[in-house]
């Protein structure tokens, strides 16, 4: 990887945009992690593990939700590294990065579910049986045969040399479905609904392969078994998610291993099959880093507003691991005033920080820098906010609670953020870089 050749902090003012990529999960091996549990008032995958401790052997499938830029797919690899470390053999996949941003269906996880278990079990030495494998095979070359209509097709002819010969895989046989299912391929697409058709089959045939793994898993010292991560589910409609999840629920507990799935924090804010809580218990709902606090209000603007020094500093320190700050800023002042802003999204962080970089013109970062990099992301805001919006996003500044009929679109969009208070109670405040908007100062007056 090319970041393997970076040392950190860096101090070449060059490197910034890969030190902070805004769409780069990291681990807890990553010398830029840092640990904000302190500013979530603990939640993360400390929660997700207590679960799964307390299942007294059943298989927990849990979620975990947030807005995006609120460090999801980091907690899930924090959550690996953990599972690997105490007894378990964490398969993390990335959903959308197998199959798209297309329709999903329940049959998708599944056959996901198999795919990443034997390539990981693989990568363990502990290779899946190849019997199992082969049932597998032959399951899916017999639905493609009651195709009378299609001689031939990637799949097929995938399906028919593995069976013609002695060594079975799963990975290139879903790579030619997931890429004949993102064509239209109207043969792979009669194949995935005749798939939905056969559930029971379907399900028996993973969970063949799920059981041998967790056997082999407990010979080899791996007692508690698989976890599987399926993680940026949250990048899909969250209609889809609800589909695959919540209504084929049933179906989705029947695996036979620990999951953990990442959902659209919509399906959080408005559910629509019902709390989730009904399906999978209480989901974990990542909050934003809470460098405020709820009875603060809001002054003239960002720079003159009240924040949580402590927060600022411990944030600062964080941005630290990956940035020699003295030596690429020239004043740490504005440092803290780009925390400020971000309003602790580390997403928007990062963009702040690309931003000032883009804007730069010196051998350090400027206070002009910085100025132009926040009113570029406030312009972003001007340009998809509506009129109304100012008013509504003025009553959450000012009452920390969800009042307005529109605070779920507000808290997707990230117009408004969510933190988590002290006593256990969320609390919600409008993302800082709003605050400064004319149209926002003057629905803030009149409140």
């Amino acid at each position: 990887m090319l970041d393997q050749t970076i040392s950190y902090p860096i101090d070449q003012i060059d490197l910034i945009p890969r030190a902070c990529d805004p769409a780069e999960p990291l681990g807890p091996g990553d010398s830029r992690y840092a640990d904000w549990d302190e500013l979530r008032q603990g939640i993360g995958s400390g929660d997700l593990i207590q679960d799964m401790m307390r299942t007294n052997g059943a298989f927990h499938q849990g979620c975990l939700c947030g807005h995006r830029g609120c460090g999801k797919s980091t907690e899930l690899l924090r959550l690996k590294d953990w599972a690997d470390k105490n007894g378990f053999l964490a398969v993390r996949a990335e959903v959308d990065v197998h199959f798209g941003l297309i329709d999903l269906q329940f049959s998708d996880l599944f056959l996901l579910a198999g795919t990443a278990v034997e390539e990981a079990m693989a990568a363990f030495d502990k290779p899946l049986p190849q019997k199992l494998l082969g049932d597998v095979v032959s399951w899916f070359a017999d639905i493609i045969r009651e195709d009378k209509d299609v001689t031939g097709s990637e799949l097929k002819t995938e399906a028919t040399a593995q069976l013609g010969g002695n060594l079975f895989g799963l990975a290139k046989l879903l790579a030619k479905f997931t890429a004949g299912v993102k064509a239209g391929s109207e043969h792979v697409l009669k194949v995935r609904s005749r798939i939905q058709n056969y559930p029971d089959s379907l399900i028996h045939l993973t969970n063949n392969l799920l059981d041998a793994a967790n056997k082999a898993l407990e010979e080899s010292g791996r007692e508690r078994g698989l976890l599987l991560i399926f993680d940026n589910l949250d990048r899909f409609n969250p209609d889809c998610i609800d589909k695959v999840l919540f209504r084929s629920a049933e179906l989705i507990r029947k695996l036979r291993s620990h999951a953990v799935f990442s959902i659209p924090i919509g399906l959080e804010l408005d559910p629509l099959s019902g709390p989730i809580q009904d399906h999978y218990g209480f989901s974990v709902v990542l909050p934003m880093l809470a460098l405020r606090q709820a009875h603060h209000p809001w002054d003239e603007n960002v720079a003159a507003s009240r924040y949580r020094d402590d927060a600022v500093e411990l944030v600062r320190k964080g941005l630290a691991k990956r940035i020699d700050l003295g030596a690429l800023f020239e004043s740490i002042e504005d440092v803290d005033l780009l925390i400020k802003y971000s309003g602790g999204c580390i997403r928007d962080l990062m963009h702040l920080l690309k931003m000032s970089y883009r804007y730069n013109t010196g051998p350090k970062i400027d206070h002009r820098a910085v100025t132009r990099a926040v009113q570029s992301m406030q312009a972003a805001y001007v340009r998809r906010l509506q009129k109304r919006d100012y008013e509504g996003l003025a009553r959450v500044a000012v009452e920390k609670t969800k009042l307005h009929d529109d605070v779920d679109r507000f808290l997707y969009h990230r117009y408004a953020l969510e933190y988590q208070g002290t006593d256990g109670i969320p609390w919600l405040d409008v993302h800082p870089l709003i605050v400064e908007i004319k149209e926002f100062r003057n629905a803030l007056d009149t409140e």
